[in-house]
């Protein structure tokens, strides 16, 4: 019935505005278009996700990777055979209006090999999208989902009371959870310079599989984003609201709300724009520590450390810097350096201050490897210092709905993660590999590791080192072959294998999940923790 409602209202406004679709945040449909974003001289700003598809039109086929299975017989001419395989559920364009409904599902089954755990994802829901003019665009969703994960995600879920990326949950029988998202924005493309987008949704920035700025790895947020593009920068500004699900509130009162002023500057070098380079910043306050709402980061110019310092406040502020290096139109190498705080006297004493928080990443894709057309490698490597992201409250630490704004695994880790993939016609083929070192807090010990503890709980000052703890090893290995139904929905038929071995002095938690699965893939979701 909601699903009948919200189709029915969005019909209803569909001539009130519009979306010329924001490309989804969403690796297996990244990968269709990575090689042409490798090979692009034109200054395409890749770091700031997601993307427009009107731009990504610009610089590829995009129809032509996108179109549907051109089948043989009179099935595929059929109404069934059109919308299976190449058009939307419901599709209309008319005049200067273009608007589609999908409805969306992912179903899996699978199992567990190591303990005979039966597991099941079962999700159903509706997107609709639209846009007039290219100028007004508008996009809205529902997912409904009932699931049961294999143990160690079960742990995290019933520890932090959220799906990873898919917000809270409510316990059913059979060790069953029950939950529910919304997603949606509304924007408009003013010209060639500006655009705004108002919406309920995730962000990312960066051209790794990780982001240790801004990731897709937590629920949405509502933000407001104002984009700038001038000739060879991208300025983006966003104001955005984050919840804490930690501070203890009164009931019948919502969480604590924290907010967040994000900017970031990407720029493009050279004839060829071989090289791009992006400033980030942030500020993550929550009103009731910064005494009401900071007017003064509604500043919409870089550089708000000054600010900061002149209101004398006691916030949570970032830097960030991004690059892109392409070497060849096959070959780019990547990076990101995230400084929480730094002190050059403390690190050049090499005292292990554990104000030293600093992280970094570096990585390479490479595409058609060995001459070999869409055999495509990404490997990549992310190093994150102890205390990093943490910070005095829940309410000013980088997080949102009890997840990192940045990588899952939190802090005092060091992490290899790679993927080789081939892609022939509709079948994809991907292996991912992921090894993890990293330093886990114990139980009365803030050592860096849970960036949901205060760093006034740190348990030393100095002598602090990488790995600190703990110690673990998390090493993890996914297989997985997809057939592509419909590119137009995105539409899979998945087959795989995943395994995990997460060790310490204390356990060795292995699983070995097999699992198959029918699903419309719109969204990244991280379980490799």
């Amino acid at each position: 019935m909601r699903l009948l409602l919200l189709t029915i209202l969005v019909l209803a406004s569909a001539t009130l505005a519009a979306q010329e679709r924001l490309f989804p945040l969403n690796r297996d449909m990244n990968t269709r278009i990575g090689s042409f974003l490798a090979r692009d001289t034109s200054g395409f700003h890749s770091s700031i996700k997601p993307y427009s598809v009107l731009e990504l039109k610009e610089i590829m086929p995009y129809d032509s990777i996108f179109s549907g299975r051109k089948g043989k017989g009179k099935f595929y001419s059929t109404w069934v055979g059109r919308k299976l395989f190449k058009e939307h559920f419901i599709q209309v364009d008319k005049d200067d209006i273009i608007l589609s409904i999908d409805p969306v599902f992912n179903l899996q089954l699978g199992q567990d090999r190591e303990n005979g755990r039966n597991v099941f994802v079962n999700t159903k829901g509706v997107l609709v999208q639209a846009n007039v003019k290219d100028k007004f665009y508008f996009y809205t969703g529902f997912h409904e989902n009932q699931a049961r994960y294999v143990n160690y995600v079960d742990s995290l879920i019933r520890q932090e009371k959220v799906v990873p990326g898919q917000g809270k949950v409510k316990v059913l029988e059979n060790e069953t959870f029950d939950f529910s998202q919304s997603f949606g924005g509304i924007g408009y493309k003013l010209d060639k310079h500006f655009d705004f987008l108002f919406a309920h949704d995730k962000n990312f920035i960066g051209e790794g599989y990780r982001s240790l700025l801004l990731s897709d790895n937590t629920y949405n947020y509502p933000f407001l984003r104002i984009q700038m593009s001038f000739w060879k920068f991208r300025y983006a500004v966003y104001y955005a609201v984050m919840q804490d699900l930690r501070t203890a509130h009164e009931e019948n009162v919502g969480y604590f709300k924290k907010y967040s002023t994000m900017h970031h500057l990407d720029v493009n070098i050279g004839k060829t724009n071989w090289l791009n380079i992006g400033l980030f910043e942030t500020v993550m306050w929550a009103p009731a520590a910064s005494r009401g709402y900071e007017l003064h980061y509604l500043n919409p110019i870089i550089f708000l450390r000054p600010v900061e310092n002149s209101a004398d406040s006691p916030d949570n502020a970032l830097l960030g810097l991004n690059m892109k290096l392409r070497v060849t139109k096959k070959i780019i190498f990547y990076g990101q350096l995230m400084l929480d705080e730094l002190l050059l006297d403390e690190v050049r004493a090499g005292n292990g201050w554990w104000g030293n928080k600093q992280a970094f990443q570096l990585g390479v894709k490479t595409f058609d490897l060995f001459r070999i057309k869409n055999l495509n490698l990404q490997t990549e490597f992310n190093f994150v210092r102890p205390y990093t992201y943490q910070h005095r409250t829940n309410s000013q630490n980088y997080t949102h709905y009890n997840q990192p704004l940045a990588h899952p695994l939190g802090a005092n880790f060091a992490e290899s993660v790679s993927f080789i993939n081939y892609r022939w016609r509709n079948i994809f083929l991907e292996l991912k590999v992921q090894y993890a070192k990293l330093g886990r807090d114990t139980a009365n010990s803030n050592l860096g590791n849970d960036i949901f503890k205060s760093y006034e709980t740190r348990s030393q000052e100095y002598n602090n080192r990488m790995f600190q703890g703990l110690e673990s090893t998390l090493n993890s290995v996914d297989l997985r072959l997809n057939y592509l139904v419909n590119p137009k929905t995105n539409f899979n038929i998945e087959l795989g294998v995943a395994s995990r071995q997460f060790q310490n002095a204390n356990s060795d938690d292995r699983s070995l999940f097999i699992y198959a699965g029918l699903r419309m893939a719109l969204e990244n979701y991280y379980f490799d923790f």
